[in-house]
């Protein structure tokens, strides 16, 4: 008898593993080999604390789909890690599609999402790689090194404290920086021409305007950004194929700031100021027909 009910036990027991084998694989690897762990560091003082349409801050480092995973890369860029590991939630099928998408050399969500966050916590390059278990590694190379934020922080606290009154009213805060960045920085004309280790200049930065007075349009919308952070006045930057400028949020309302074609090229060589995308509503920006503003309406909601 003993024997009959062992034998049944096994059969039963071979049966029950064969018809949920990958539950139970899937239920050892996650608890015992392959333990899920997240672990959450402090994030650094240039956070947001606030959100936008597009993209938000999250908690959740378990996406089951693709606004989620988007919401997950903006919080590690958002939080300012340069390390980062979560996992793809069981129910999200179609993850590792999405990962490998993220990473293809022509999608430009990741440039986008870079957009959102503080400068500082911007990337100049990322790396994602995730195995077969849904895992998911991040590594952020930061655009700005130590040396350069502490040199840009420097120099905009005395230079804000020397313009700036606590009497002006915000409008009048952005157009004293707005002029300043302009009259003391030109536009880096030979930059696409020059290979990187021929490049002398950080003009794709705010260092480059701020510190050596001369930039790339990524260059005086990040300086206008700095400021902007350090006015307290909520802002993110909106790129198009070829362009990028800043997007502000002032009296209640959503208004672009261009610096760079405020600040145009002249044959003379002369410095010229214009205020012809200086806190200007979508409306107007449209109507100017220059064909370096059209930038996508799915990503930068607030500007629609």
């Amino acid at each position: 008898m003993k024997r009959i009910l062992s034998f049944l036990f096994f059969v039963g027991l071979f049966f029950i593993t064969y018809i949920y084998h990958e539950d139970i694989t899937k239920y050892i690897v996650n608890n015992y080999i392959y333990k899920k762990e997240i672990i959450i560091t402090d994030s650094n003082k240039y956070k947001r604390n606030y959100n936008f349409e597009f993209i938000q801050q999250t908690d959740n480092f378990v996406p089951n789909n693709k606004q989620e995973l988007y919401n997950v890369f903006y919080s590690i860029l958002n939080n300012g890690w340069t390390n980062f590991t979560f996992y793809c939630g069981e129910e999200y099928l179609n993850c590792k599609d999405d990962i490998q998408d993220l990473t293809s050399e022509n999608n430009v969500i990741l440039s986008y999402i870079n957009n959102f966050v503080h400068p500082y916590n911007s990337y100049s390059s990322i790396s994602i790689n995730m195995n077969n278990f849904g895992r998911i590694n991040v590594k952020v190379n930061k655009l700005y090194s130590t040396n350069d934020i502490y040199l840009l922080d420097k120099f905009i606290t005395t230079t804000y404290n020397t313009l700036i009154k606590n009497t002006m009213t915000d409008e009048q805060k952005i157009k004293t920086i707005h002029d300043y960045i302009i009259n003391n920085s030109r536009y880096d004309q030979e930059w696409v021409s020059l290979t990187s280790d021929n490049r002398t200049h950080k003009s794709n930065t705010a260092y480059g305007p701020l510190m050596e007075h001369i930039g790339l349009c990524g260059g005086y919308t990040d300086a206008m950004a700095l400021f902007l952070e350090k006015m307290h006045i909520k802002n993110y930057k909106i790129a198009s194929d070829k362009h990028i400028w800043n997007y502000v949020y002032i009296n209640n309302n959503w208004k672009h700031l261009d610096l760079t074609w405020d600040d145009p090229v002249t044959n003379t060589g002369n410095n010229v100021l214009q205020y012809d995308y200086y806190l200007i509503n979508t409306k107007t920006l449209e109507n100017k027909f220059d064909n370096e503003h059209n930038y996508p309406k799915n990503i930068y909601i607030e500007a629609n």
